[in-house]
């Protein structure tokens, strides 16, 4: 996807449904067009108060892409990511990325819990591009994987998502994209942030839960970039997810939030 501004900064924590490949192109620019790749954009986002909630917040959020030392960067999902080997229809990288915690929540129930520290998310990312001008002579099919850690150590064990992406460039001015993608963690990501001990359930109500990893979620994201001028755009973004197995049964989801999450996005961005 390579004519939006927008990486969306806050999907990846709000809704574990990165962009993975859709992103990545759109960051990138068109090659069959004069415009500017580097850009800066700053919006606000709805989005879930913590992953499993059924409480919303409005907050500001943004991206960019630079080039520096021959290396290019861009924000992916609430983190920066920087394309170190392109080949053909490959393209590998690292990345480091923010995945929230839970801390003075809105739900009054859950915010009794114990409070979960957020994490950086480090690790690499691989992306292929399966197809160009298939469905239109400006279109794109990709895939993409990323692989990480948590470098601050609170939880241990892999954090991954995959991701098969479409994008299209409706006419000059008006780029779109569409996303799906799937989530999962670890066994220690899952009862950090999911499962509910004799303390929580004691200052909750909640009943005792101890949640196992996996997949989390499943979701998709749709993205309509509209050039407003030859430096301006503007972004939209809609996605949903849904959590899956032991993250939907826990009772911070089952009783007191929802599998159900949602993000809204809205975004003003400068090319240079």
């Amino acid at each position: 996807m390579k004519h939006s501004l927008l990486a969306t900064m806050v999907l990846t924590a709000a809704l574990g449904a990165p962009l993975g490949v859709a992103e990545a192109q759109m960051a990138e620019g068109s090659q069959s067009s004069p415009m500017p790749r580097n850009y800066v954009a700053a919006g606000a986002a709805m989005l879930p108060d913590y992953a499993g909630s059924d409480d919303y917040r409005v907050i500001p959020f943004g991206a960019a892409r630079f080039e520096l030392g021959g290396v290019s960067f861009r924000t992916q999902g609430p983190g920066l990511a920087a394309s170190l080997y392109e080949s053909g229809p490959w393209e590998l990288g690292a990345y480091v990325r923010w995945s929230g915690g839970r801390d003075d929540v809105e739900d009054e129930v859950v915010d009794r819990m114990r409070d979960v520290d957020s994490s950086l998310i480090t690790g690499g990312y691989a992306r292929l591009t399966l197809a160009e001008n298939v469905l239109s002579e400006r279109d794109r099919f990709g895939l993409g994987v990323d692989l990480g850690v948590d470098a601050l150590g609170n939880f241990d064990g892999l954090a991954w998502s995959a991701s098969a992406d479409y994008g299209v460039r409706v006419s000059r001015g008006v780029f779109a994209a569409l996303s799906a993608s799937v989530s999962g963690f670890s066994d220690d990501y899952a009862d950090t942030l999911f499962s509910v001990d004799a303390a929580d359930a004691a200052a909750t109500g909640l009943a005792l839960y101890t949640a196992e990893g996996g997949v989390r979620d499943v979701g998709v994201t749709a993205i309509v970039d509209v050039a407003v001028s030859q430096s301006w755009s503007v972004t939209g973004v809609a996605g949903y997810s849904r959590l899956l197995g032991d993250y939907a049964d826990s009772p911070i989801v089952s009783v007191r939030g929802s599998e159900d999450q949602v993000f809204l996005g809205l975004a003003l961005g400068r090319r240079f």
